[in-house]
């Protein structure tokens, strides 16, 4: 099987139907019907990315994702028939990887959930030595994907990683939204310029002592984004 992947909806109709679609791509694929029992299944499966509905009787999809996020970093790609961009950004600073609304192509998602393992199963970078800021406060080791704040290992999303070592190899340049997305999401991701910003604040509430007021991660306005070669 290429991956795992964890179907949690309470549409039975729905889950069918990704189920048969996704399996004849061979994935191997495990269903829940119920907030409760997608996070039972989520520890027990260990899959390698979570689709997860949001509007669900009991533990809705939000409530999911939050208590996923105390013991799993596994990417989450939320399905939903809520939309607007204020419940995008909410899923994103939440800990979703992506926000795809119903109804929706399910070439579009296959497409999704493949730029979401890559992203996971992004490979050690063949470059061995740690890049280090802030005089060595800040450690990105590629060779091991350990991120480390004054000595604390900070646990990052697949995502938040290659988004910070996107960065880090750039130190000093500022990149644009454009840039970003096409080089750590990749294809499909051109008009989502709200990833960028709500990842970069994600990462900055991750690693800067005081996230308003940054250190490492700044902002060039009308411009970009770009890690300070400090």
């Amino acid at each position: 099987m290429d991956a795992k992947i964890l179907l949690i909806d309470d549409s039975q109709e729905m889950t069918w139907l990704l189920q048969r679609a996704l399996a004849r791509d061979d994935y191997e694929v495990e269903v829940a019907h119920s907030g409760s029992e997608g996070l039972r299944k989520a520890y027990a499966f260990q899959p390698d990315l979570i689709l997860l509905d949001i509007m669900m009787p009991g533990m809705d999809g939000w409530e999911v994702l939050h208590r996923l996020r105390e013991f799993s970093n596994v990417p989450v790609i939320m399905l939903t028939a809520v939309g607007g961009a204020d419940k995008t950004v909410l899923g994103l600073d939440i800990g979703a990887d992506d926000y795809i609304t119903k109804p929706f192509e399910i070439e579009e998602l296959k497409a999704r959930v493949r730029a979401i393992l890559r992203r996971a199963s992004l490979p050690a970078s063949d470059e061995s030595r740690p890049l280090r800021f802030g005089g060595g406060a800040l450690v990105i080791d590629p060779a091991s994907h350990r991120v480390t704040v004054k000595g604390t290992a900070i646990d990052l999303t697949p995502t938040e990683y290659k988004l910070l070592l996107y960065l880090a190899y750039n130190a000093g340049y500022v990149l644009s939204a454009d840039q970003i997305l096409e080089s750590v999401w990749g294809p499909g991701y051109e008009d989502s310029p709200t990833n960028v910003k709500v990842y970069i604040r994600r990462l900055r509430q991750k690693i800067e002592v005081d996230p308003n007021d940054p250190r490492y991660i700044l902002t060039q306005w009308g411009v970009g984004y770009y890690l300070a070669k400090i």
